[in-house]
């Protein structure tokens, strides 16, 4: 199965699910997958470089005070949560959902994706 269709998945078993994607610690695109609304209130695609480079910077603090890879993220705003965990070190599975979105559901989708893609890789 490719890595599309693992993230297309993971978007479909999650309401209120806005987009699922592999970011790369150094700012690059893995691969990325967005529900299909019509109308766009967010730059989700920027929300992806972002994601990205909070993932970085974390881990680079992380390493500075001695404790180790970043493993989980979770940002909550007032109209989106991103969750981030790590696949690989330099690599995270994320997942954005809208702010009234079921959180306990989306944990258990990013951990089922985290199966998903390590078998892969």
């Amino acid at each position: 199965m490719s890595l599309t269709d693992i993230l297309y998945d993971a978007l479909d078993d999650l309401d209120g699910a806005r987009f699922a994607g592999v970011v790369a610690t150094d700012g690059l695109r893995v691969e990325m997958v967005f529900d299909d609304e019509e109308e766009e209130e967010y730059d989700l695609e920027l929300a992806e470089l972002e994601l990205a480079t909070i993932a970085a910077m974390s881990n680079a603090a992380s390493g500075r005070i001695g404790s180790g890879h970043v493993l989980d993220l979770t940002i909550e705003t007032e109209e989106l949560v991103y969750l981030a965990s790590l696949v690989t070190p330099g690599y995270f599975a994320v997942l954005g959902l809208y702010a009234d979105g079921d959180l306990e559901q989306a944990r258990v989708t990013l951990d089922d994706l985290l199966d998903r893609l390590r078998e892969e890789l």
